[in-house]
């Protein structure tokens, strides 16, 4: 029984308050939840993410153009330039995700993260060398490189897993489904609740869910029947 794509089903029409609940919930069900929910600038953002990942290979290209001798100096102002586009488009990504996190794979994030803290840093001990032997041009994009390298890092530091219940975070996930569940017009609220007592009837009558469970899951106000009847297992209380 997949009491998330249950409750996902029937907040449907409630794009808000799926938004709120995809921090909690697994990736199978996160994909039903986050579904149609992204902000206006989505795409927008998506295209910004795809370049802050692109970035830092094309400036890894371009040093090592010098390594293979193609150019005389290294070009560590250029690629240090698109290094730091990379690592501010990755910061910005970043902080609209600890303010409006869907709950993402921890694992996205840290092939994000891969993909700046990798070629970066492979450029950075390249720009050290060619400035060790007076072979670079514009030393100054050392620090570009340097603050995507960064961005990796806090990629692996920041996402290391789901807020855990009584966390800063989960709790800030939490007071936005809570909002999200007093902004529901009551009409709205009672739709719902009376499609998920439907759907849970007809699953206990077709054996499909015990009568124990049936019992227990109807008690359950909207919102928390997933988390409470199927919770991650890596969103346990500590």
């Amino acid at each position: 029984m997949d009491w998330w794509k249950l409750e996902a089903r029937a907040l449907h029409r409630v794009p808000e308050l799926r938004r709120s609940l995809a921090a909690f919930a697994p990736t199978a069900a996160w994909r039903d939840l986050a579904k149609n929910v992204a902000p206006g600038w989505g795409c927008l953002l998506t295209l910004s993410n795809i370049a802050s990942f692109t970035l830092p290979v094309v400036a890894l290209l371009f040093l090592l153009s010098w390594v293979f001798g193609r150019n005389d100096v290294a070009p560590v102002g250029v690629a240090g330039l698109l290094a730091g586009v990379a690592a501010l488009i990755a910061g910005i990504g970043i902080a609209t995700e600890l303010r409006e996190s869907l709950g993402t794979d921890p694992k996205i994030h840290r092939m994000l993260g891969s993909l700046h803290l990798v070629p970066s840093a492979i450029g950075l001990l390249i720009a050290a060398g060619a400035i060790a032997l007076g072979a670079a041009d514009g030393v100054w994009g050392v620090g570009g490189l340097l603050a995507d390298v960064i961005v990796g890092i806090l990629h692996f530091l920041m996402f290391r897993g789901p807020a855990h219940t009584g966390s800063d975070r989960w709790q800030r996930s939490f007071s936005r489904l809570e909002a999200a569940l007093d902004g529901m017009p009551p009409d709205e609220r009672m739709r719902i609740y009376s499609d998920i007592q439907t759907a849970l009837a007809g699953l206990r009558d077709r054996g499909l869910i015990s009568r124990e469970d049936f019992a227990r899951a109807r008690e359950l106000r909207i919102g928390i029947l997933g988390m409470t009847m199927a919770p991650r297992e890596d969103l346990t209380p500590r």
